[in-house]
């Protein structure tokens, strides 16, 4: 686990309190992230709620954001993810991965968002994924560089372990305001 100085903020105690204790303390600027985040993670797709887990792991690896690339490598293991999943998002190399495809889509739009081209699209297009299945994983995404620059930005440092996280999040879901 890393150890670089991350900022500290009154109210939120050590860095080690996770982003539910960012987003409770100003719930009215960030809880609907919850919801967000259970549409777009646990929610009908077209990509499984595991796929869409280890698209968040993988983009929070490409940001260096440890707290979420851990819970959420944790949380696509909770449901099945395999160890070719995991070696991948450890790694950071896609090359022969089943999500191959979508993974370099994801990491465009990650690095150099406005670089993204209609050749992209198609490159993912003819690896067999539909246009619905980019969408889905541009949405995730899309959130999860949200939350990495709200984690790193509060200097929300990673756990040791996220397995009790899975279970609470795969019986309660994100939202726990429903």
């Amino acid at each position: 686990m890393s150890t670089h100085d991350r900022p500290q903020f009154a109210g939120l105690g050590e860095s080690r309190v996770g982003i539910r204790a960012v987003l409770q303390e100003r719930p009215s600027k960030y809880m609907m992230l919850m919801s967000f985040a259970q549409e777009i993670l646990r929610e009908d797709s077209h990509l499984s709620a595991v796929d869409r887990e280890v698209i968040a792991a993988y983009t929070s690896k490409l940001n260096g954001c440890e707290y979420c690339c851990g819970s959420h490598t944790e949380f696509a293991t909770s449901l099945g993810a395999s160890d070719t999943d995991r070696a991948m998002i450890e790694s950071g190399v896609t090359d022969g991965h089943r999500l191959a495809a979508l993974l370099a889509y994801v990491k465009k739009l990650t690095l150099t968002p406005s670089a993204i081209s209609e050749s992209d699209k198609q490159a993912v297009h003819a690896a067999g994924f539909s246009e619905e299945e980019l969408k889905d994983a541009v949405a995730v995404c899309a959130a999860f560089n949200l939350f990495n620059r709200i984690v790193e930005g509060h200097g929300i440092a990673p756990h040791e372990s996220y397995v009790q996280d899975a279970k609470m999040i795969n019986t309660h879901g994100y939202d726990r305001r429903r």
